[in-house]
């Protein structure tokens, strides 16, 4: 199935208020989740935007694969439940077995990648484990059913850690425009900031020991296309390089590939006659490639939110568990 999620980085301002009202009546479930990312030593998953994680969830454990998906909301996601033999200890961790996720959309696309590459179960390792603390609720609100969840804990890799302190919202039942709508509230009010990398991509690069991504590829669509499909193109790689600024992680370069994005942003918004509030921010952002604040302000996760309200098909609902 595809989930449809987004999430936000909580600055410190921020994280004790946004706790106290995500428990503030007692609706919260609290998990420990630990969790163990394997890729081959070439890091072969994490070039194609695959992850493969096992992960401890209350008493059980859990293998999950995720797919490459739209850079924004969507993602191929594959979850089965793993039993431990019955007589294994507490500390008892399960083997990975990819057989786990075959037939599954995300499944056979991993092993088409494999095969491709001559590679198998064996050349899979562990690289980084992430150990958090998650808080988590449902709220309903325009029209969208939607699982809130605080994550706060560290990714490690070896003696290096990173922290997390991050909320994600999952689309369960209901219109995705309707997340859209539901996020932003707790962006006013929270100062969140939109982050389109996962815990396996901060994971795979602490592992490797690198603090910069690679830049991501534009990729220019005909005007023949639909809209949506070209907002889409250009806001991917857009997202991807506003979280680095955004978090200081950027070099001149990412800032220059940044600057340029959104002044292609800005042109196709103009070109298509869309409400001038929109292109006028993208082209102010434009020239604030070198200013990390301005990446974080409501503003432009209000650009953002609305931006990806274009990519979306009008009938964009939460999928269904059998999907």
């Amino acid at each position: 199935m595809q989930e449809i999620e987004l999430k936000f980085q909580i600055p410190p301002r921020g994280r004790d208020a946004l706790a106290s009202t995500v428990d503030e009546d007692g609706a919260v479930r609290a998990v420990r989740l630990q969790a163990r990312y394997f890729d081959t030593a070439a890091r072969d998953l994490a070039g194609a935007a695959f992850a493969l994680r096992l992960r401890r969830e209350h008493e059980g454990w859990v293998q999950t694969l995720k797919g490459r998906g739209d850079g924004m909301m969507r993602r191929l996601e594959h979850n089965a439940p793993v039993d431990l033999p019955p007589r294994a200890g507490a500390d008892a961790v399960p083997a990975l077995s990819l057989g786990r996720h075959a037939g599954t959309p995300a499944g056979i696309a991993l092993a088409a990648l494999l095969a491709s590459r001559g590679l198998g179960e064996a050349d899979l390792a562990l690289q980084f484990s992430t150990d958090i603390q998650r808080l988590s609720r449902e709220i309903e609100a325009e029209g969208a059913r939607v699982e809130l969840a605080l994550d706060i804990g560290t990714i490690e890799a070896g003696s290096a850690t990173l922290p997390v302190h991050e909320i994600e919202f999952e689309l369960l039942d209901g219109s995705a425009h309707g997340l859209l709508a539901q996020s932003y509230l707790w962006v006013e009010a929270f100062g969140l900031w939109l982050d389109v990398r996962s815990k396996a991509e901060r994971g795979d690069r602490l592992a490797r020991g690198e603090t910069v991504a690679p830049l991501p590829e534009f990729v220019t669509l005909p005007q023949e296309a639909p809209f949506g499909a070209r907002v889409a193109a250009l806001l991917r790689p857009v997202l991807a390089l506003a979280a680095e600024v955004a978090d200081e992680q950027a070099t001149p370069a990412h800032q220059v590939a940044l600057t340029r994005g959104m002044s292609d942003l800005a042109g196709l918004l103009r070109e298509a006659g869309v409400e001038p509030w929109l292109s006028d921010t993208a082209t102010l952002l434009a020239g604030l490639a070198f200013e990390p604040g301005a990446w974080r302000l409501a503003d432009t996760q209000r650009l953002w939110l609305a931006l990806i309200g274009f990519t979306l098909p009008d009938e964009a609902e939460a999928p269904s568990a059998a999907s």
